[in-house]
């Protein structure tokens, strides 16, 4: 009898744990398919609006339509109506552009520049076998007017993109020196920038990187071998007003400096936390330090960021960017493109940086005049270069802190020698360039983390 009774009492266990689950199944099911409702309806009624206003400026606008720039200016305004601060649609024009980005391409005159508190375009940096070179423009030159227009009626970034055109194309380019003006016209060419540079500073082997494209890493490679056959006893990276770029490239150059374990994670939009780049064996072992600043960005900050947390640098310099998001770039099926921040950057110590940034260990700050002259500043004269070169080769980088991440030509004096503290307690150019390295990789589905740019090349 005892034992009919216990059947009978799990058979109606049972069932009612079959009718729990059932209710909850379908509770948790008329929510999704109500939300779902909901954002389907939400989507009705948008596109129902965008085909009230179409069909109302066909019927009645005098002028002409242009369905493609209609296309181009509705997309951009979606995508700027997400509240995505780091999304774009780009146009097929736009994005071939961006492609080439990621190519270390550009199509222009071959120079490196950025806006001056004059209002004009400074010029940073002049490519050797650019047409600029041959022209005569140099560095710290002052580029005023493009085709006959004033750059500062136009603003810097159209004046930017006006330079830039088809290759064989000409553009006349008008610039001051020293108070003196100077007009040449110009033949545009293609051009893959050096995205590294390195100098050998007796023993101490210095490496700059401007930004993490597809040649990055075996620029990266060669110049790290060439100083090291050169007697290198410790490394300096310098990753100021990097604004970051693709994450894959990152990770590649991080595995060859750091010993075995996990480089990158990402978190997505369902709170899952995804291993994206692991490291090998092998390691780097001389001393290193990292210089930072306010432009460090994104995937430079995540390269600041593992080495530190692996303990293999400190970083000296001032507060980075704060951009620990990645983006994913989408070429669409018209050739347009569209990228999106897909996910949060965490480095191996699990402590975002988003919106806060890497304090450096040791902070040493610019004055406000080598600011605006930081691309006139030499080895022996920049206060940033000379701490870390003074850290790293005192061991110090070699010791990490286990916490949670200039050019070598003529120089300007520039007024006192900036800031320098002492260590804050793990708060949390170069001579010649490397080879170019040619990448068949396209844009699409790649994943970057680019910040805001403080430089262009054009």
């Amino acid at each position: 009898m005892n034992k009919k009774v216990s059947v009978g009492v799990l058979i109606s266990l049972l069932s009612m744990v079959c009718a729990l689950t059932f209710t909850i199944t379908m509770v948790l099911s008329i929510g999704l398919f109500d939300n779902k409702m909901n954002s389907t309806k939400s989507r009705e009624a948008m596109y129902s609006k965008i085909s009230e206003v179409d069909t109302y400026v066909r019927d009645n606008y005098v002028g002409e339509l242009a369905d493609q720039s209609l296309m181009d200016a509705m997309l951009k305004g979606y995508v700027s109506g997400m509240g995505d601060r780091y999304a774009r649609y780009y146009t097929v024009e736009e994005w071939n552009s961006i492609e080439s980005t990621f190519n270390g391409a550009v199509t222009g005159i071959g120079v490196a520049g950025k806006a001056d508190t004059s209002g004009y375009i400074r010029v940073t940096k002049v490519y050797d076998g650019s047409p600029a070179k041959e022209a005569g423009i140099e560095k710290n030159d002052l580029i005023i007017a493009v085709d006959g227009q004033d750059v500062l009626a136009m603003g810097v970034t159209k004046a930017m993109a006006l330079i830039q055109g088809d290759p064989g194309s000409k553009v006349k380019v008008d610039f001051q020196r020293d108070s003196v003006k100077n007009s040449v016209e110009i033949i545009r060419k293609s051009i893959t920038v050096p995205s590294v540079e390195y100098q050998n500073l007796d023993g101490v082997g210095y490496i700059r990187i401007y930004e993490f494209n597809n040649t990055t890493a075996s620029q990266f490679d060669y110049a790290l071998n060439q100083l090291k056959s050169a007697g290198a006893k410790s490394l300096v990276f310098d990753v100021r007003d990097n604004s970051g770029g693709l994450t894959k490239v990152t990770a590649e150059i991080l595995d060859t400096l750091v010993p075995e374990g996990t480089i990158l994670s990402a978190e997505y939009k369902s709170g899952e936390q995804k291993a994206l780049y692991t490291s090998g064996k092998g390691e780097e072992t001389l001393p290193m330090t990292v210089i930072v600043n306010e432009n460090t960005a994104s995937a430079a900050e995540m390269f600041a960021a593992v080495l530190r947390d692996f303990g293999k640098a400190k970083l000296v310099g001032t507060g980075t960017y704060g951009k620990g998001v990645m983006q994913e770039y989408k070429q669409l099926s018209d050739g347009s493109g569209i990228d999106i921040t897909v996910a949060y950057l965490i480095p191996p110590s699990g402590e975002k940086f988003n919106e806060t940034g890497l304090k450096p260990d040791y902070k040493v700050t610019l004055s406000t005049q080598q600011q605006q002259q930081a691309h006139m500043l030499t080895v022996e004269t920049d206060p940033q270069i000379k701490k870390a070169i003074e850290v790293v080769s005192a061991g110090n980088s070699a010791q990490g802190n286990g916490s949670s991440s200039a050019d070598a030509s003529s120089s300007t004096p520039s007024e006192g020698q900036g800031e320098e503290s002492q260590p804050e307690g793990g708060e949390g150019e170069g001579g010649s360039g490397a080879p170019e390295s040619e990448s068949s990789d396209s844009g699409e589905g790649q994943e970057a983390a680019c910040g805001p740019r403080s430089w262009y090349t054009f």
